[in-house]
């Protein structure tokens, strides 16, 4: 897909890889609705994209994502992509998962990017097709020590991803998933739960620059491609050729 005058969704849009992928995309001449819960942030950045659409959204409360979805299609009287980028990270033991937290996050990485897609859905068939790229994770592939919640959430999204590809492929709506590896955002430090010793998410700091995964977004617009990652390790531990 061209991305030059056409119009995204990005959502978690006021920082990190969200923030990063809104830019790029206004940069390439698209026209980018943002979604987050930080209003005065989307406010301060849509200041700084020439034709902008903030939105204060938190992707767990479902009426407001329709709501927000609905706003958009009225206000640029199309949506050609939608950027499922809003997540959180969950630590803890087995034994100390808290079902309240764990509710959330399924809340926010698993049932807030389809219910975002179910609305886009039918505004994207009628104009003749549409891209959907969902932000994943490389934990989706891996077995790591008080991460369970987070990774089988993004197992979770792989399985839906996949089959909406599948479902959606004679619409013309291409769904893409991008799997970044540790990226210096906020992220980790957003976490829920207390693990012991870090984990990953100690990390963060040090890892991809935010730019460097939303160049991977633009780039699963442009060609469509089922699934694109941060680098070879990635690919190899989801069974992907090069």
């Amino acid at each position: 897909m061209e991305i030059k005058d056409r119009v995204f969704i990005v959502t978690g849009a006021s920082s990190g890889i969200g923030l990063s992928t809104a830019i790029a995309l206004s940069d390439r001449g698209a026209k980018v609705a943002l979604l987050a819960r930080s209003t005065d942030a989307l406010k301060e950045l849509a200041q700084k994209l020439p034709g902008s659409l903030p939105f204060t959204v938190d992707m767990t409360q479902f009426d407001r994502v329709r709501e927000g979805v609905g706003a958009v299609h009225q206000h640029y009287g199309r949506i050609d992509g939608l950027v499922n980028n809003a997540g959180r990270s969950y630590a803890a033991a087995i034994e100390e998962i808290e079902p309240a937290l764990f509710d959330e996050i399924f809340h926010l990485n698993v049932l807030g990017p389809i219910v975002a897609m179910q609305a886009v859905i039918p505004v994207m068939r009628a104009q003749g097709g549409g891209s959907i790229v969902n932000i994943n994770s490389g934990t989706a592939f891996m077995t790591v020590p008080q991460y369970s919640v987070y990774s089988s959430s993004k197992r979770a999204l792989l399985g839906f991803s996949l089959t909406a590809r599948a479902e959606l492929e004679k619409d013309r709506i291409v769904v893409s998933e991008v799997y970044p590896d540790i990226t210096a955002t906020n992220f980790g430090k957003n976490r829920m739960g207390n693990p012991a010793g870090g984990g990953p998410s100690a990390h963060y700091a040090e890892g991809y620059r935010s730019e460097f995964v939303a160049g991977l977004v633009l780039q699963a617009v442009e060609e469509g491609r089922a699934q694109y990652f941060a680098n070879d390790r990635l690919r190899k531990m989801a069974g992907v050729a090069a």
